[in-house]
């Protein structure tokens, strides 16, 4: 008898699950949206790419020359340390190492300064990228947007990033 009223539970949890999910199944106000990848293939998030490329060339040029004029120094020191001293070897190595630390320290703070660039113009895109997940949420009839990075499966039909992209573009007009 235990193992009949057991069963019957199970046919009940079962039955129960099936009517739950009916109403899930059949809706079909639910789309997905990568809100990253809508942000970056903007045409906003693109002119502004542009524009600092633009900006930080110069820095990044001088980065680079810098470190192409360390790497031809570290090549002339071992090349010409077998004829050096001990007391000039410690004097160039000490000199090669506090070069290398400033170009690092060089590297670290332009990527700083590109990656604040960055959040700033996320942050004033963010309020523009709402809207525009509105505006399709409301034109294609929409109940529910899921962020795509916390859905594991998903028909491709149901993704929604072009059209919110395309909306970005004619708001950010």
């Amino acid at each position: 008898m235990n193992a009949g009223v057991k069963s019957l539970r199970s046919l009940k949890v079962i039955a129960m699950a099936a009517i739950l999910a009916t109403p899930l199944a059949q809706a079909s106000g639910i789309a997905i949206v990568n809100s990253q990848k809508a942000l970056q293939e903007s045409a906003p998030a693109k002119a502004f790419e542009q524009k600092s490329q633009e900006k930080f060339s110069v820095q990044v040029e001088s980065l680079k020359t810098a470190e192409a004029s360390f790497k031809k120094q570290v090549a002339d020191f071992e090349r010409d340390k077998a004829t050096m001293s001990d007391a000039e070897q410690s004097k160039m190595q000490l000199e090669l190492r506090r070069k290398q630390e400033d170009l690092q320290y060089q590297g670290r703070a332009l990527q700083q300064e590109v990656a604040q660039a960055q959040q700033a113009e996320i942050n004033r895109l963010a309020p523009k990228l709402e809207q525009a997940i509105s505006a399709v949420a409301e034109s294609g009839g929409y109940d529910v947007i899921i962020e795509q990075a916390t859905v594991r499966y998903a028909k491709p039909g149901l993704d929604i990033t072009g059209k919110v992209i395309e909306k970005l573009n004619a708001l950010a007009k």
